[in-house]
């Protein structure tokens, strides 16, 4: 199995971040010794290119480039834009699902024309309900033999709302649905 888009999306942040926070740290530690440094174009680039979050906290934990105006408000500024960024990608994504869902929905909210389901009390037993089923001209479709059930088919001369009524004033029956499809 493949990794998704939005794994190896979380895994690059997750990486460029650390990266960036640790270089921020290393820069910090060289200048301290005089050392040759990482280039500010460097740091301030692996901020632009996701690495925000860990330029920021690198800022804060390591206390380097604080004074520095490109990084002071330049870090910051790049942080709220890719949170943005992110987050409106998000919402993208959501508008999709919700849109996905809700056909999904209406599929489900329809019905079929002509089956309805019955549902009896084990109990008063389904031989009243039988015996209804057969006077008034209705077919099983389905005897369910988990659940106290059945699917049933209307006359053609009646419709699916009369048929339905009907059947809820039957002895022993508990429920009458819509057979959604």
């Amino acid at each position: 199995m493949s990794p998704s888009l939005e794994h190896i999306a979380i895994t690059y942040l997750v990486i460029i971040n650390v990266v960036t926070f640790l270089m921020y740290g290393i820069d910090k530690w060289k200048a301290k010794r005089s050392r040759w440094r990482v280039s500010e174009a460097m740091l301030i680039g692996m901020a632009i290119i996701g690495g925000s979050l860990g330029a920021w906290l690198g800022m804060k934990v390591w206390h380097h480039k604080t004074l520095h105006k490109k990084f002071k408000y330049g870090v910051p500024l790049i942080l709220i834009i890719q949170v943005v960024l992110v987050f409106l990608c998000s919402c993208g994504t959501k508008k999709e699902l919700l849109q996905n869902s809700q056909i999904v929905q209406s599929e489900v909210n329809e019905h079929s024309p002509s089956v309805f389901l019955v549902m009896y009390d084990a109990e008063v037993g389904k031989e009243p309900l039988q015996k209804v089923i057969k006077e008034y001209g209705c077919e099983v479709i389905y005897d369910y033999t988990n659940i106290n059930g059945m699917a049933l088919r209307k006359p053609e001369n009646k419709t699916l709302e009369e048929t339905m009524q009907y059947f809820k004033k039957v002895k022993g029956v508990l429920t009458v649905e819509y057979d959604h499809v």
